[in-house]
């Protein structure tokens, strides 16, 4: 790290100081919110009572971390457009989806978690299965956020790096098990006022050094040597990403759908349309996030194509890359800006991380637990989440401490869902006939299939990236990645293909179950969507 583009600030001290302000605020913020918590949905869904006003910037908040402006900012320098299909796009296109499809029915069955949707569609097996994956790709997303936490502290000040990581978990563990969502939703939104504030600061800045707008439209370029504005695969050797044929065909499908589709289901998405008002709230807030998330996610973009184009970091390894966004606020800024800015940061991954932590400990809490003690009580259900609360983000805090390189695990969140989950929920709401044996053996087909041809393309992907930062070495980060997304689609294809022919051959042997709510009344006859009519 000592090696970094980015240096210790001459504001250090005063990052530091803004800092630990922050957490003071968003403690105090925990504490006056824990005065609405009495039982187990005023902690996890609010009492669902989150209005519009604070439902947009949590939802955008909750997944345009710090890792994800900063991936941004890289992939952008190191691509141009091709790099951010990834994100901000397909996230972006997640949230809308969300929003037409499938918010206004979540909302409507008052469930707390999605688990509950897979125990009344598919059974309670079906309903764990989903809940492991969600404990694992929130865990992983956990620990990927408290990595980038402590490098971001400790390259902007020098502060010790493991310091800094305890010191936020134990902050989380505190507002988070006091306020619940309540505070988190308020802090989400101070998390996005900041990171709008600091990001429209430093976009006119860093544009105005690649010679302009107009300028940077017209010779805008990336590390990769790519067409910088296309969106589209290209023809040639180019392909996408440099990826031809099949393998470029499905990586670039993979792009737009890993995050899109794969995040569906995501309990971190879905708990704020569960916490929503109303129905119609929970719908135009996602529809307004994503075109929210999209138009702060593409500012991002835009500084790591400017930076690459002024020249200034010209030759830096491709390593260094997701530090190019506060690079520029190092170098642009003004000092005070450049604190703020930073500070903007930190607060991202804090609010991110809150969110997390509540995710794993309300499936623990409310799903497990209940499997165990199926009549337990609302007080009871708190109290389990509380005492879960603090033993999963420390177990989180102290995976990313030991392996520090879990940030990378970050690709994961959504694609292993692709793999396993998404079919048996997407498809489950739309079609009748899909039941518990093929939602089952949809998870397992897709998984295993996922397995098998990752092993086979990664020797292929290896080949890809020889020579990209060491000559003669394969870089095994992006070796890994493209395997992980270039099979997803082939596991999602068999994952959902399975889930169909299933349930078709075991219809009288496992008849299907409709979609009910949290009383027990079946949906059938209720609105599916915003727009639909009541068929009773």
């Amino acid at each position: 790290m000592s090696n970094s583009i980015l240096p210790v600030f001459s504001t250090a001290n005063w990052i530091l100081l803004f800092l630990g302000i922050y957490m003071v605020l968003i403690i105090a913020l925990g504490l006056f919110y824990s005065r609405r918590v009495y039982e187990a949905d005023d902690l996890t869904v609010a009492g669902r009572q989150l209005s519009f006003i604070f439902m947009v910037p949590s939802i955008v908040a909750t997944w345009i971390c710090a890792g994800a402006m900063m991936g941004a900012a890289g992939y952008a320098f190191l691509f141009g457009m091709q790099g951010v299909i990834f994100d901000p796009w397909a996230p972006a296109l997640c949230m809308v989806l969300i929003g037409l499809f499938f918010a206004y029915r979540m909302r409507l069955a008052k469930y707390t978690t999605i688990t509950d949707y897979f125990n009344h569609r598919y059974g309670n097996f079906s309903g764990f299965l989903y809940t492991i994956i969600q404990i694992l790709s929130a865990m992983a997303w956990l620990g990927g956020q408290l990595v980038a936490l402590g490098i971001i502290v400790y390259l902007t000040t020098g502060f010790d790096l493991r310091v800094a990581v305890i010191i936020a978990t134990l902050v989380i563990i505190i507002v988070t098990g006091l306020g619940g969502l309540w505070a988190l939703s308020r802090i989400d939104t101070i998390a996005f006022g900041l990171i709008l504030i600091g990001l429209v600061i430093l976009l006119p800045t860093v544009i105005g050094e690649a010679g302009g707008a107009g300028e940077l439209w017209r010779s805008g370029e990336n590390w990769a040597e790519l067409p910088t504005w296309s969106m589209r695969m290209e023809s040639g050797e180019e392909g996408y990403l440099w990826y031809t044929g099949l393998l470029g065909i499905l990586l670039y499908i993979s792009a737009w759908a890993s995050l899109s589709l794969g995040d569906v289901p995501s309990q971190v998405l879905m708990q704020r349309a569960l916490a929503a008002k109303t129905e119609k709230t929970a719908v135009a807030g996602f529809l307004t996030a994503g075109l929210l998330y999209l138009t702060v996610g593409m500012i991002p973009v835009l500084i790591g194509i400017s930076v690459y184009t002024t020249g200034m970091l010209e030759g830096i390894p491709v390593t260094e890359a997701e530090n190019v966004l506060p690079w520029s606020a190092y170098n642009f800024l003004p000092p005070w800006a450049g604190v703020l800015f930073i500070v903007t940061l930190a607060a991202a991954i804090i609010s991110t991380s809150g969110n997390s932590s509540l995710i794993i400990a309300t499936l623990i809490g409310h799903n497990i637990y209940r499997y165990i003690k199926p009549q337990a009580s609302q007080t009871d259900t708190l109290r389990v989440i509380r005492f879960a609360l603090p033993l999963v983000t420390l177990l989180a805090m102290a995976i990313a401490l030991y392996f520090e390189t879990v940030y990378k695990l970050i690709v994961l969140s959504g694609g292993i869902q692709l793999a396993t989950i998404s079919g048996a929920y997407i498809i489950g709401y739309f079609w009748t006939r899909a039941n518990a044996a093929g939602a089952i053996s949809s998870f397992f087909t897709g998984l295993a299939a996922w397995i098998i041809v990752y092993q086979s393309v990664l020797p292929v992907t290896m080949e890809a990236n020889m020579d990209v930062v060491v000559e003669g070495e394969v870089y095994m980060d992006w070796a890994r990645d493209d395997a992980i997304f270039i099979s997803l689609i082939p596991a999602a294809v068999v994952s959902f293909l399975t889930l169909i022919i299933v349930s078709l051959v075991t219809q009288k042997k496992n008849p299907p179950l409709p979609v009910r709510t949290v009383d027990g009344k079946d949906m059938s006859n209720m609105p599916g969507f915003f727009w639909s009519r009541d068929k009773n």
